[in-house]
């Protein structure tokens, strides 16, 4: 009688422990769903105001400065249309930036800026099924003031110390990161990597800068 009732007490504290996490899971997806609803608004309201012209898109990156600052340096957003994923940037690649962001490495380049932009996310909310990706297919990062479209040059499986991932390359480029294998318990002991080239630029009046396509993109050797 004595080991029922131990038992019957034990059932009920793993219940408990497991509504627990239930309820610290549910609160963190509801704010980083909020988090991603009221940022893409603000994007899509900026890139509106942007509108036609030099001159507009100029004053519109002076004030997309000061959004970021309000809005935790929030850069713009991914978009992967095959994969459909699609995830606000933000700066720095800290545990609270990624618990609601893909974060931007802040030691790599700016989107469309010579070198190499590099962007971490979870495996198991922004970056999921990043793991299907292949050549050629496009990611798009999208800004107030323009749209850089990138398109997958490769893929691989590295070990957390291959830093040099990051490095920076002649061109324009865009490196993702994430934790593998997509479906380990725990703190996964990989790297997911996806490097992709810029090749074209768009600004809020739809013109399209070509002139990355020509240009080769280092790759980094392995080891």
């Amino acid at each position: 009688m004595f080991w029922r009732r131990r038992l019957r007490w034990l059932e009920r504290g793993a219940l408990l422990v497991g509504l627990l996490f239930l309820g610290l899971w549910s609160r963190d997806q509801v704010r980083s769903w909020a988090y991603q609803s009221a940022e893409s608004r603000k994007l899509m309201a900026a890139a509106r105001e942007a509108g036609p012209g030099p001159a507009t898109v100029a004053g519109i990156a002076a004030t997309s400065k000061d959004s970021r600052a309000e809005s935790e340096a929030v850069l713009g957003r991914i978009e992967i249309p095959r994969l459909q994923i699609q995830a606000i940037v933000a700066e720095g690649s800290d545990a609270r930036t990624l618990e609601r962001a893909v974060g931007h490495v802040s030691s790599t380049a700016s989107p469309g800026s010579p070198g190499n932009c590099g962007l971490a996310g979870h495996r198991d909310t922004f970056f999921r099924g990043l793991g299907r990706v292949r050549a050629d297919d496009l990611v798009r990062f999208v800004t107030p003031e323009r749209t850089f479209t990138y398109q997958v040059e490769w893929s691989r499986v590295v070990e957390p110390r291959r830093v040099d991932m990051l490095d920076s390359t002649s061109a324009p480029s865009l490196t993702l990161v994430t934790c593998f294998p997509f479906r380990f318990v725990g703190r996964a002991p990989r790297r997911f990597v996806v490097r992709a080239r810029q090749i074209e630029a768009a600004g809020p009046t739809g013109v399209r800068d070509r002139t990355a396509i020509a240009s080769p993109v280092l790759m980094a050797a392995g080891r």
